[in-house]
């Protein structure tokens, strides 16, 4: 039987290929560092280690090597499980999302998460972008992040919240100055091809912006070459500067009009109803756009918290289509596209 000890003791000597550094890094002596590798290669049948000079890995050993992070990865992680099972309502959590989209998606959401679990510490960790916030999953800074659904799930565990709806707002004076009285599209008839406004100046975010990509995608499914009088970082600038009549600009409904059922967690809309009134609004029509799948990430390998799969439910019941009483995030992996 292989004990636990003696793979950490292999562990260490792998790592440092020097039986005598191992035996210091263990508070041990050489001797006894020896025998637990002895026993392990009797027990396997074969050589873990060429002891020439230097002391290197076999094939074996290596193949141990890697299969011993990923047990003491497990006892690590149970260890944690266990812990988060004693106290779970105790511990922090670190949840990344896009700036602007925590602006309006955050708010609610930890309010009511606070209310539930005082003691639970929350960071957050703001990118501009979808990618960052990959690279932050990857890397351990967060523990699972809200935001565009990536082509490549890869390692993720998918929990989909809502399909992203987007809108034109057009300035109501261009509406006249471009299109006067005829051929002007009417607001309130369903969804509109974008098309239609290819004759205005827009205001856009930079391209290497998700907002800024999403904008560049839906133009070249429409055929046109927007002429971008100003580009920025930010979709309050975008809009803004959109309601002061520069131009036009594509954005995702969420950030107009927060879901009505938000309306019972207390959520506020970025803009105000005045600056809005400015603005005419025309749905895009969803087969030009495609879909933008808004969802919580997380690594499908690493242990989520309770107080993690506790956050993932009460998303799903503030802006998911899910009933309140179902407390079970189902995940998957894969696009939906």
């Amino acid at each position: 039987m292989v004990s636990l000890t003696s793979l950490k003791y292999f562990s260490v000597a792998a790592e440092e290929l020097n039986f005598t550094r191992a035996a210091k890094r263990l508070f041990i002596s050489q001797q006894a560092l020896s025998t637990h590798i002895s026993k392990l290669e009797e027990y396997y049948g074969i050589k873990l280690f060429d002891r020439g000079a230097p002391l290197t890995l076999t094939e074996a050993g290596r193949a141990l090597q890697a299969h011993t992070k990923s047990i003491f990865r497990s006892v690590d992680d149970y260890a944690r499980e266990v812990q988060d099972i004693k106290n779970f309502r105790q511990g922090e959590l670190t949840i990344g999302i896009p700036v602007t989209r925590g602006t309006i998606m955050l708010p609610p959401l930890l309010s009511a998460f606070h209310q539930m679990f005082p003691q639970v510490t929350l960071h957050l960790v703001e990118k501009s972008g979808t990618a960052g916030l990959v690279r932050e999953l990857y890397d351990g800074t967060v523990d699972l992040f809200i935001g565009y659904q990536p082509e490549d799930t890869g390692d993720l565990a998918v929990v989909p919240l809502f399909e992203e709806q987007f809108v034109v707002l057009v300035p109501n004076r261009m509406l006249k100055e471009y299109f006067g009285g005829s051929g002007r599209p009417e607001a309130g008839k369903g969804p509109v091809l974008l098309e239609y406004f290819s004759r205005l100046p827009f205001v856009a975010q930079n391209p290497g912006t998700m907002g800024g990509e999403v904008f560049q995608t839906i133009c070249r499914g429409a055929g046109i070459q927007p002429q971008v009088v100003v580009s920025t970082q930010n979709l309050i600038t975008e809009v803004s500067l959109c309601m002061e009549g520069l131009g036009a600009c594509v954005v995702p409904l969420t950030f107009l009009s927060p879901d009505r059922r938000l309306s019972d967690y207390g959520s506020t809309p970025l803009f105000s109803e005045e600056g809005l009134n400015r603005l005419t609004v025309f749905p895009l029509d969803s087969g030009q756009v495609g879909t933008f799948q808004i969802s919580v990430c997380r690594l499908r390998n690493k242990m989520l918290t309770q107080a993690g799969r506790e956050f993932i439910r009460l998303a799903r019941e503030i802006y998911g289509d899910v009933p309140k009483n179902d407390r079970s995030p189902q995940f998957h992996s894969g696009p939906r596209r």
